[in-house]
């Protein structure tokens, strides 16, 4: 299942660790793409949000790999996450 992952900087988080954490936070991230969890990753016009697509078996599933970022382990990202499911819909247009 793909699930979409939105990761915020929590408001008051301290950006110089941040910062330090960062390298370790691309390393991280990386891991997971070079595994096949992590299938997308975008930037967003906002700078402390980065959005991934995650495929795992459910969203618990992919709560559990992010969790062991450094940035989300250190409690300083706010993680929402949205199972993505077919778009069925479009067989209206073909229904009887």
């Amino acid at each position: 299942m793909n699930i979409l992952a939105i990761l915020d900087v929590l408001p008051g988080a301290p950006m110089d660790s941040i910062r330090s954490k960062l390298a370790n936070e691309l390393k991280g991230s990386w891991a997971l793409f070079a595994a096949g969890v992590l299938r997308e990753a975008y930037a967003t016009e906002t700078p402390t949000r980065v959005v991934f697509v995650l495929e795992a078996e459910d969203a618990a599933h992919a709560e559990e790999h992010l969790r062991k970022l450094p940035l989300v382990a250190a409690g300083y990202l706010n993680i929402e996450l949205v199972e993505l499911r077919p778009f069925v819909n479009w067989s209206m247009l073909f229904a009887q």
